[in-house]
């Protein structure tokens, strides 16, 4: 399980926002996180809770916060 803390405070130092909500699309009319952002914070978050993510796994349907969230807990 990734603590919820960490996973907030790193999203929010790569998407350059001070907060977010599980409701907040993260790419194009949302946070607009950019795609070297997104790949940075998958690659810190894995260093972080020790173990691989799969970035393949995070396919078009995750598409808020909260989405992203319980998608990297499954896995």
């Amino acid at each position: 399980m990734i603590d919820r803390q960490q996973f907030e405070f790193l999203f929010c130092k790569y998407a350059k926002v001070p907060a977010v909500s599980d409701d907040d699309v993260i790419f194009g009319s949302g946070i607009n996180l950019s795609s070297i952002g997104f790949t940075e914070f998958i690659m810190e978050l894995e260093e972080v809770i020790g173990r691989d993510i799969d970035i393949d796994d995070l396919d078009a349907s995750v598409r808020t916060v909260g989405q992203l969230y319980a998608r990297l807990n499954t896995g």
